[in-house]
């Protein structure tokens, strides 16, 4: 009888066991579930990267860098053998357009001379679409650069 309250005494920490490490996988997968719905909300470094658009003898890269103090911050730098790029004036230039049509006016353009490579910075109000993440992408629209009409660089959310 002895011997049968061992083997008992063996199966029930061998059963407490088993419990304890599949208890422990199910949280682990549940967390791990819970942080990429997270991470699929939330651009990730890709999806910032570049936009470039060629026309006109004149190339443009744009750079969504940073969300700051509810305003998306573009890095715009514009490259040409051809075409004198001092006279465009980003801020009546560009728009910001979201996946609804609805366009956003820049609040900064910060740009010195730069004849063939001109670079600047290119600021806009983060709308209430792309806030809330309801919104599938977002656009900045660049008019009038060396006889292109529009320029559309997307970025996806």
């Amino acid at each position: 009888m002895t011997a049968m309250k061992r083997l008992n005494g063996k199966y029930v920490a061998v059963v407490a066991i088993a419990v304890l490490v599949l208890t422990s996988i199910v949280l682990l997968a549940s967390g791990l579930n819970r942080q990429n719905a997270v991470a699929q909300k939330a651009p990730n470094a890709g999806s910032r990267q570049m936009r470039s658009d060629s026309g006109g003898g004149v190339t443009i890269d744009v750079t969504w860098m940073a969300d700051i103090q509810g305003a998306l911050v573009f890095n715009v730098a514009m490259d040409t053998h051809s075409v004198d790029l001092d006279g465009y004036d980003f801020k009546q230039q560009a728009v910001l357009r979201d996946d609804q049509g609805k366009q956003y006016a820049p609040t900064s353009w910060d740009s010195g001379p730069g004849g063939h490579h001109r670079s600047g910075v290119l600021t806009f109000p983060v709308p209430a679409s792309v806030n809330s993440g309801n919104t599938a992408y977002f656009e900045v629209i660049i008019r009038g650069v060396a006889g292109v009409a529009e320029r559309v660089l997307r970025w996806d959310q």
